[in-house]
């Protein structure tokens, strides 16, 4: 792949990545239309790129969490202290479901990233799943998040597992359906796929390694981390401010186009 190429779809997988658009769809769409072959260690590096984002963006979360986690094996805990332990069993509770099912079916959903009317289709999901977001009442913070909150958006990140159909997106939407402020939605959301994006690179790590790279493909990798990295963050921020303001039916509209333009660029040969 030339380097423009990894420039390109370093772009495409950081803003998608938590934009409520879908960076699988994208990435398979993209990919057909630069006529880009883009290896697993490609891909595991712009994924890599996105994680390191959220590390840096959520730093501050991150360290709650794990204080959560150490608080588990204390008995005497101030308020504060017991919502940090709730909150990480509560991410552990919302990742289980699409931890097992990736594990045990990947090879299957894999399938479905052979066909662009499946992206095509998934694509006009999401823009449902987020206009549906008018209709909920808001109320809750993400201090409010409960055990059947965090299955309820565990089970939704199962079905984003498909391609076209957004991870953030559909997430999010389901946090708010069970009446989280988008923001809030959104910031759980984002805390999940720290745990989810970083199982799934350790998972593929054993392939990463036995495909070695080439001293081109090395560059390529580090290109594409980079500007994962970049455009991750800008998208991180430009969700949440969005979130922050109700206006996620934007990207609604945007699903719908993205729709429209894979199916009719697969029907004429473009992809």
């Amino acid at each position: 792949m030339v380097l423009w190429k990894s420039i390109v779809l370093g772009i495409v997988q950081g803003l998608t990545e938590f934009l409520p658009v879908s960076s699988s769809g994208h990435l398979v769409m993209f990919s057909g239309l630069l006529k880009a072959d883009s290896t697993l260690a490609f891909d595991v590096a712009l994924h890599f790129g996105s994680l390191i984002a959220l590390i840096i963006f959520f730093w501050g979360d991150i360290t709650g969490l794990f204080q959560g986690f150490l608080y588990t094996f204390r008995e005497s805990l101030s308020h504060d202290e017991a919502r940090k332990r709730n909150m990480f069993w509560l991410i552990v509770m919302s990742i289980i479901p699409s931890g097992v099912v990736g594990v045990l079916f990947g090879a299957t959903i894999e399938k479905a990233f052979a066909s662009y009317y499946v992206v095509a289709a998934m694509f006009l999901v999401t823009a449902v799943l987020l206009v549906l977001q008018r209709f909920s009442s808001t109320t809750r913070t993400i201090r409010e998040v409960g055990w059947k909150d965090a299955v309820a958006i565990g089970i939704a990140q199962v079905f984003a597992l498909l391609p076209g159909l957004s991870r953030s997106g559909t997430t999010m939407s389901v946090g708010v359906y069970r009446g989280l402020k988008q923001e809030d939605a959104a910031h759980f959301s984002f805390l999940m796929a720290i745990p989810t994006i970083a199982g799934a690179a350790v998972f593929k790590l054993k392939d990463f390694l036995q495909a070695g790279m080439s001293s081109s493909t090395l560059t390529e990798v580090g290109v594409g981390v980079v500007v994962s990295v970049l455009t991750s963050l800008v998208a991180i921020g430009l969700l949440l401010k969005v979130a922050r303001k109700g206006k996620m039916q934007w990207f609604a509209l945007y699903c719908v186009a993205a729709s429209v333009f894979t199916f009719a660029a697969h029907y004429f040969g473009l992809i």
